[in-house]
């Protein structure tokens, strides 16, 4: 695995295309190239925001290298120093998921369900490779490394790692801590749960009802809060109808949302109150998570200046919940933009739900926590932002289909997928980028890069990748139980 991650990764180093955005640097690479150069600079001079300095990290390393190599701090050199920290954070995610393998006695299929699911995707072999100026990859490292030091019961080491993580990726800090919370709690009757799934079956059960009926309310008042902050601005605007068009274009996608979430935690709540739950973890967790949860919120205070806007927020993520930066009229675009980006994995969590939700809860309520609190945002359509999730949602797939067997269709069929996936074969760069590097995304050549992004799909890009998907859910389907002779 490691060889194959180093063959791809050194493959792309030496033939991979660069994006021509900001000479190479990307868009959001212009700013962590300009950390590199002067980012003490920065915090000194009240240059540097909230949201950048959760993310500085990797600009520092990258900076750092090149001042113990002796090379100039050029664009060029930025790039190389990027691209060889992404690589090294796929060969060390390589090595965690092995070991995560063994800790929890996987079999040969599950190991390399896992792997391909999480380093031989579209994300990991070109997005990486060809916008490498990102937090992207040593974020996902810092994800599968607060899961396996979970698995491995080790919280100082959990709590330090959330620290640093944090300064790499904004939401490590919830994760971290949720881990934390968790690391010694059990889910005493919660596997044994079973979720109504016929009519009859709910009338026997009014206890199960109510349960649901609470669940969907508190879900259907979230929701209706948000959109209720959008109106104001929308009939100030005479926006109303396009705000209600994008809604009506998420509504589905956020139905399979939070009937999934329930599935998911539906059976914890069933078995025991989560306030129960989380009384019975020692004092010294609590702690714990709170320190390193508190401690990079104390340092992101005192290096970033309140008044530099930030790009991003919670409020904004939360609003794109259920108003998705797709637009209106592209239906399913939070699970198409998923599948393209991290592989047809995305279609067998979706398919095997249930048992991957089972799979979970039985590893802990850590992970539980986290995919509960990171599913909802893949309805952005910005699928990047569930990637401090996928180790976890891999891991659980991966156990949820080494238990029930595969067979040699299923692997020839999920191989072939995630090399078509994967495009690290296929050419980008068809054409010289032309005029403003924000502008024409949704038109060639640029749109061979965004057709892979549900925010800046263009049409003929989504009308021609939704029919390949869908039927290649229906292909996985058949294929999971379709059994050897």
């Amino acid at each position: 695995m490691v060889t194959l991650v180093l063959l791809l990764g050194t493959c792309n180093l030496v033939f991979g295309e660069i994006v021509p955005a900001g000479g190479g640097l990307g868009w959001d690479g212009l700013t962590y190239a300009e950390m590199v150069r002067r980012l003490g600079f920065m915090i000194t001079d009240g240059q540097l925001s909230r949201y950048y300095s959760q993310r500085l990290l990797p600009s520092l390393i990258v900076k750092t290298m090149l001042a113990v190599c002796g090379a100039q701090l050029s664009d060029q050199n930025i790039i190389r120093g990027f691209q060889l920290i992404n690589l090294l954070a796929l060969v060390l995610g390589t090595i965690i998921w092995k070991r995560m393998a063994d800790l929890l006695s996987l079999g040969s299929s599950g190991v390399w369900i896992g792997f391909a699911s999480l380093f031989l995707n579209y994300f990991a072999t070109k997005h990486l490779s060809y916008a490498p100026v990102t937090t992207d990859g040593v974020a996902l490292l810092v994800s599968l490394l607060l899961l396996w030091l979970f698995l491995e019961r080790r919280p100082l080491a959990l709590a330090a790692a959330t620290i640093a993580g944090s300064f790499v990726w904004q939401l490590t800090g919830l994760y971290g801590a949720i881990l934390l919370l968790s690391l010694h709690l059990k889910l005493p009757g919660a596997e044994s749960v079973q979720l109504p799934t016929a009519a009859s079956d709910w009338k026997r059960n009014d206890g199960q009802m109510r349960a649901f009926r609470l669940f969907a309310a508190a879900a259907a008042l979230t929701i209706s809060i948000l959109v209720l902050s959008q109106l104001p601005g929308a009939i100030k605007n005479g926006s109303l109808v396009r705000e209600l068009a994008i809604f009506v274009t998420g509504a589905p996608s956020l139905l399979v949302v939070v009937l999934a979430l329930w599935i998911l935690i539906g059976p914890i709540l069933l078995s025991r109150s989560l306030l129960a739950v989380l009384t019975a973890a020692p004092l010294r967790f609590f702690l714990l998570a709170g320190t390193a949860l508190l401690l990079p919120q104390i340092a992101f205070t005192a290096l970033s200046n309140p008044e530099v806007p930030n790009p991003s927020g919670v409020l904004y993520v939360l609003n794109w919940i259920v108003f998705p930066l797709a637009g209106k009229g592209k239906f399913l675009m939070a699970f198409l933009a998923a599948t393209l980006l991290w592989g047809p994995a995305v279609l067998l969590i979706m398919l095997c739900w249930t048992d991957v939700s089972t799979e979970l809860r039985k590893i802990g309520l850590g992970p539980v926590g986290i995919v509960a609190a990171t599913v909802p945002l893949v309805l952005v359509t910005e699928s990047r932002f569930i990637l401090g999730a996928w180790p976890c949602l891999v891991l659980g797939l991966a156990r949820a289909l080494d238990r029930s067997g595969t067979s040699k269709l299923f692997g020839y069929l999920f191989g072939a997928l995630t090399i078509l996936n994967s495009q690290f074969w296929l050419r980008f760069n068809i054409a010289p980028w032309e005029g403003n590097d924000y502008a024409d995304l949704t038109d060639f050549p640029k749109q061979m890069f965004f057709l892979h992004y549900g925010p800046w799909m263009g049409w003929p890009a989504y009308l021609a990748q939704l029919p390949i998907v869908l039927c290649a859910a229906y292909v996985l389907k058949i294929a999971i139980y379709t059994k050897d002779a």
